[in-house]
């Protein structure tokens, strides 16, 4: 493998087969996420034969912890999965509190991640602080901020040694352009958030797009595409925990 896109929904695609395949002919890993219980065990169901190229993560986000009536599949799907995710908090989709579903199902699935001592990817926007606040009080393998945009909160994440994901939008956005810039560059990965697309790359999306978003890397990190590529591919396999 050359690269790694850190975080894709393979489950959300209609027909993942051509994503596959768009991997394959640029060698790069995929860490598939699922998003609650169906889609989790679907991911680990593809994981098994993809082996080469497909990393399953399981968790239930966000946006369904409210109909996420028990976890009780997730610990034994933790022991098959690479890691944890996506997992998190985000007040648009239901409310944030100790006592709310969504906080209670993050920390039990944050629970099972140490136990495991499996790799988690957070999803926090709109809960930066929140998250950071949560993680503090777990000794967790390796921690994974998935598409983090709290710039104030950048040097916190840093001095855990946690690592940040940037996707696409690095191409265009210049507030992500400044906090990849800050960034310490052996804590940084690349994802495309698949099937997301972007509108200001006309509408492209998928891991297709990670050698583009590793050559931006290269040119606010001053480095070659080569050393870029290097330096993001080694990231990788340390978060996962993985021998190169």
């Amino acid at each position: 493998m050359r690269f790694i896109d850190s975080h894709v929904h393979l489950c959300e695609y209609q027909d993942h087969g051509w994503v596959l395949n768009m991997a394959r002919s640029s060698e790069t890993m995929i860490l598939s996420s699922g998003i609650d219980k169906e889609t989790s065990l679907m991911t680990l169901e593809t994981a098994k034969n993809e082996r080469a190229i497909v990393r399953p993560f399981v968790g239930t986000h966000p946006s369904e912890a409210k109909r996420a009536t028990n976890l009780d599949w997730f610990e034994s799907a933790v022991r098959e999965a690479s890691g944890v995710g996506e997992i998190g908090l985000d007040p648009s989709y239901s409310e944030v509190a100790p006592d709310s579903t969504q906080w209670k199902t993050f920390v039990s699935q944050l629970e099972s991640a140490e136990r495991a001592e499996k790799p988690i990817q957070v999803h926090s926007r709109g809960a930066e602080e929140k998250c950071l606040e949560i993680l503090e009080g777990y000794r967790l393998n390796k921690v994974l901020m998935h598409w983090f945009e709290s710039e104030s909160s950048l040097s916190q994440v840093e001095s855990r040694g946690y690592f940040t994901s940037f996707g696409p939008a690095l191409l265009y956005s210049k507030k992500l352009q400044r906090m990849a810039s800050r960034l310490d560059p052996a804590l940084v990965l690349t994802e495309s958030d698949g099937p997301v697309t972007f509108r200001p790359l006309g509408g492209a999306e998928g891991p297709s797009l990670i050698p583009t978003v590793v050559f931006k890397l290269g040119e606010l990190w001053r480095l070659t595409f080569s050393e870029a590529e290097e330096r993001v591919l080694v990231n990788g396999i340390k978060y996962l925990g993985e021998k190169t």
